[in-house]
């Protein structure tokens, strides 16, 4: 189970992009929707128009070790333990949700900024940050998890989901399998995936 949430959520994070630039980086289109400037119609979610303006940098970005830490700790870790209400959250902070053009269980949240993106599943098990890849990220979660999770047990990393290169068990109301996943297809663009899968 562990394995397919996560593989869910590296899918969500590879398929963030626009058009233009992220095209160039190899990665699917998930705004694909956004990018056809609709007609100005009730049919069309304002949330849509906004996405089709936002930055290609900011979809998946370059977000400092601290703002990764704090954006999963807010949304995944101290968030409300239900979709609707982390969605309500991340709304309130200036997120929108990425429109799904095949439902896989995830929606992913963005922010035109250097905030993370954030991932939730539907069913609120499980909650994921992602941004590119950038200098002191690994050394600030393996902190955080030192700090909230003292009491962890490491997990073979193989054995959660391919392109992990950390995962740890975690007790506790707030626990779950933490995992850190690494999505390079090139080493100047990887991105990388912090997240949580709950078992209850």
């Amino acid at each position: 189970m562990a394995r397919r949430a996560t593989d869910r959520i590296a899918a969500t994070t590879a398929c963030g992009g626009l058009r233009t630039r992220l095209a160039m980086l190899g990665l699917p289109v998930l705004l694909a929707a956004c990018t056809a400037a609709p007609a100005a119609t009730q049919a069309v979610a304002p949330e849509v128009y906004e996405l089709a303006n936002m930055r290609p940098g900011n979809v998946v970005p370059k977000s400092s070790p601290a703002a990764l830490v704090s954006a999963f700790g807010k949304y995944c870790l101290d968030g409300p333990p239900d979709p609707a209400g982390v969605a309500a959250r991340l709304r309130a902070a200036d997120y929108v949700a990425v429109p799904q053009t095949t439902p896989n269980g995830i929606t992913a949240f963005v922010v035109d900024d250097s905030r993370p993106m954030v991932m939730v599943s539907d069913d609120g098990r499980t909650c994921a940050v992602g941004a590119a890849s950038r200098t002191g990220q690994s050394a600030r979660i393996r902190g955080l998890i030192a700090k909230r999770f003292p009491g962890a047990t490491p997990l073979d990393p193989a054995s959660v989901s391919p392109n992990t290169e950390l995962a740890v068990q975690a007790p506790g109301a707030q626990g779950g399998v933490i995992f850190l996943q690494r999505l390079a297809p090139a080493i100047s663009h990887s991105r990388l995936i912090l997240g949580i899968w709950r078992t209850s």
